[in-house]
This record gives C-alpha cells, structure tokens and sequence, in this order.
C-alpha cells in the first residue's frame, strides 16, 4: 500500500471516531451523560470495586483523565469512590443504585447504536474488520512500548 493509501485510512480511523463519538453522545445526552462519562460509568459496571488505577489501565487513559469523569459522575450521584481500608490512598469506585438503571440504558443505546452501524456487513466481514483492528491494537501497543 501506498503512502497515501495508508494516509487516508488513517484519516478515515480518525473521521469514523469522531463521528462515533458524536453518535453516541447525541443518545448519551438524553441520559444527561458525555461520551466519557458514559464509558466509565460502563467500566465501573463491570469492574465494580476497582481503584481509580486499574480503570485507567482498563480503559488505556490516564488516571487524571479518567479522575474527571469520575468526578462529574460522583457529582451527579452515578458513583461513589471508597478509600480502601488498609490504604486510604487507595481509592475503590462503585456504583450507587441509581446509576445501575443508566448503565442498563447505556447498554441498550449502545447495542441499538452497534445494530445500526454493522447492520449492513456480513458477519464474515465484521469478523475480519474485527481482526485488523485487533492487529491495529497491538502494533500500538508496540509503538507505546518502544516509543
């Protein structure tokens, strides 16, 4: 592939994520959450009791970034974050029972969102554009370790 073949897939990577951003925030607005706050509460669903730490590791982001949107979500009464007994600087998120609700609604936009975008490729081809994407992920990981 050409350099600029290579150009305009790149920039096509980075139009497709932006305009999935803009998707999913115009349904997560609805339930009065962001982009990045609906993709921490999801991973406070599933990693319930983590530290601050480990969400950040999950998530490829910086814990100062992630420290953010966790702050709008405790404001706004979707999570609590709990010191951990044996070291306070260790702080443990989970979630209050009001925002086990949102993050079932999160769920269902996000599947309605996942139908309308793949709806149109065979499973073949979702399975190989998966499989690039994998490849993709780990020749990043090679970069962020060699720099």
């Amino acid at each position: 592939m050409s350099r600029i073949d290579d150009s305009l897939v790149l920039n096509n990577l980075i139009l497709l994520n932006r305009r999935l951003r803009k998707a999913f925030d115009a349904r997560a607005s609805a339930l009065g959450l962001t982009f990045s706050r609906a993709q921490a509460l999801l991973m406070v669903a599933r990693n319930e009791g983590k530290s601050q730490t480990e969400l950040a590791e999950i998530l490829h982001i910086e814990t100062p970034t992630l420290n953010r949107a966790l702050d709008g979500l405790e404001k706004t009464g979707f999570i609590e974050r709990r010191a951990q007994a044996d070291d306070r600087r260790i702080r443990r998120v989970f979630l209050t029972e009001m925002s086990k609700q949102k993050a079932e609604e999160i769920v269902t936009f996000s599947a309605d969102l996942r139908h309308d975008l793949f709806h149109s490729l065979q499973n073949e081809e979702l399975d190989q554009f998966n499989t690039f994407l994998q490849r993709l992920h780990l020749n990043l990981d090679d970069i962020e370790k060699n720099g």
